[in-house]
């Protein structure tokens, strides 16, 4: 029977959104600035109906953590510190005082929380088990089975974030019983970057170098410090490094986590339009080069999402052999330095922009890091049958279709072989 269910469901974007420049996006929106720091958005979407015949039987997931802090406590430390300061010199400006006041409420919130989970990270992720078990509940009847197999990054965040998720399953379908590994012995399918470290810094050098030479942030220091001088001197000591670019980085990496939390106060009205997009096109290099497909590096950094890519394929393989007779989902849970290479090799829309550095002023146009990975991004695979055997499979970013290089003669659904062909193209590892 057909179902067409309203639920909220987790996109990254309107679909309108295409129709944006992301210039216009974060005019509308600052947060959308916010890049892999983008707290993850809900709205309301019409769920698709299967085509007639075809049961969902199994999912196979795999998931960033969810909004969280700032993995250096430093972030917070230094600019209270460098702001107190100033006021104590009398080198503020009622702005900066204002400012400084904001930082001490974030700072102390933060207070020996460097990495930690968020409330809202935990809400997210409950949020999305819950409509996964409401949306295919047939995948986890007991007549389907009731096993789950969870895969976590060892890191504190990445193992919250997966109690929560299975906690509200639990809580929707009390029959299920799981088996969770979190260890060192899964990283390469829950934090796959061998690969990246081996250009991580150079990508990182270059990024950092084109940030020193574009930025423009003398009017941003002004607004906040009534001495320019006594500022470029504070600021160049606080952070040990010349000039005062560290400062208008660190307040903008600051305004843009703030999403991520409840009843603390914004800081986007220290930016000003202009100033707000700067900071996230130079974020979204630094993303692109060091995690992202780019035609520089791109190459051996989505070595790693081939890994998960095969991972994904194998237990399909073991759940469709009936190796795993009671298995009704793999869920995973780890990083975005995970989720960006592996929907650049499946040549996700969107997700698989390859630019030269030469070109990288036109990288807004092929590829934004507010539309690939924001917090408790996910990628979902949702594999369904007939009597006949047949299986269709949706690939879902975020709660949203998706569209792949595989043809379908009824989309958003790509029968299973031609999926699983592609895939297994697409993660060959590269000759030596």
């Amino acid at each position: 029977m057909k179902r067409f269910l309203l639920l909220a469901v987790a996109t990254i974007f309107a679909t309108t959104a295409f129709a944006q420049s992301i210039r216009e996006e974060i005019a509308a929106n600052p947060d959308i600035a916010g890049g892999i720091y983008t707290a993850y958005p809900v709205t309301e979407q019409v769920a698709v109906a299967a085509p007639r015949g075809y049961k969902p039987f199994y999912i196979s997931h795999y998931g960033r953590h969810g909004s969280r802090y700032h993995t250096a406590q430093k972030k917070y430390d230094i600019p209270a510190a460098l702001l107190e300061q100033a006021a104590k010199d009398g080198k503020l400006t009622e702005l900066g005082l204002d400012l400084m006041r904001r930082i001490r409420i974030i700072a102390d919130d933060a207070h020996l929380r460097a990495g930690d989970l968020s409330p809202r990270g935990e809400r997210e992720h409950r949020g999305i088990a819950e409509r996964m078990a409401t949306l295919y509940p047939e995948v986890f009847s007991k007549r389907n089975g009731n096993h789950i197999t969870c895969f976590v990054s060892p890191s504190v965040r990445c193992v919250m974030s997966m109690t929560a998720f299975t906690e509200r399953l639990k809580e929707i379908h009390p029959h299920i019983s799981f088996t969770r590994y979190a260890s060192e012995h899964d990283i390469d399918i829950t934090r796959p970057e061998k690969n990246m470290n081996i250009y991580y810094k150079k990508a990182r050098k270059i990024a950092k170098q084109y940030q020193q030479e574009h930025t423009k942030d003398k009017a941003f220091v002004c607004r906040i410090f009534n001495d320019y001088d006594y500022a470029e001197k504070l600021i160049s000591s606080a952070y040990n490094t010349p000039g005062t670019q560290s400062f208008i980085g660190n307040m903008h990496d600051l305004a843009i986590i703030i999403q991520n939390f409840d009843n603390l106060p914004s800081l986007h009205d220290v930016f000003t339009e202009e100033e707000r997009y700067q900071m996230w096109h130079f974020f979204n290099i630094r993303r692109y080069l060091t995690y992202g497909p780019s035609a520089d590096f791109g190459d051996i950094r989505n070595q790693d999402g081939k890994l998960l890519l095969r991972d994904i394929i194998e237990r399909a393989d073991e759940v469709l052999s009936g190796k795993a007779p009671n298995e009704v989902a793999t869920l995973r849970f780890g990083h975005d330095s995970a989720v960006i290479p592996l929907l650049a090799i499946m040549h996700a829309e969107g997700c698989d922009g390859r630019l030269a550095f030469a070109d990288i002023e036109r990288l807004p146009e092929v590829w934004c890091d507010s539309r690939i990975t924001s917090m408790a991004v996910n990628v979902q695979f949702i594999f369904y049958r007939n009597k006949q055997g047949d299986i269709l499979v949706r690939v879902l970013h975020s709660e949203r279709d998706i569209r792949i290089p595989v043809k379908s003669d009824n989309y958003p659904f790509y029968k299973w072989e031609d999926l699983r062909s592609y895939c297994l193209s697409q993660c060959k590892p590269e000759a030596r």
